[in-house]
């Protein structure tokens, strides 16, 4: 699911705050650059197959980055405090260079 004002209020209600400046940060990132990106909370489990012996993951509730231009998935799964500390190095990065 994308992040949006509208959508916010689907997550947690404990990771609402930080989301909302993250939407923030992805907002003046995607000014000073030539990349859109939007953030996705995944908000189902993952399906698991019969056939797999090992341990599935399940990443219901991590968060991805998307690019808006063919939804490509941008690194990997992340908790709402690998999210943050990801843009802080966007946003240093890209906007305060």
């Amino acid at each position: 699911m994308k992040i949006t004002e509208l959508t916010l209020c689907k997550v947690p209600k404990v990771e609402q705050r930080l989301l909302a400046a993250l939407l923030n940060d992805v907002e003046e990132i995607n000014n000073n650059s030539t990349k859109s990106l939007y953030i996705d909370w995944q908000d189902y489990h993952n399906e698991y197959s019969p056939e797999w012996v090992e341990p599935c993951p399940d990443f219901y509730g991590y968060y991805t980055l998307r690019n808006n231009f063919g939804n490509e998935k941008i690194g990997v799964e992340m908790t709402i405090g690998d999210l943050d500390m990801v843009l802080c190095t966007l946003y240093e990065y890209i906007v305060d260079e």
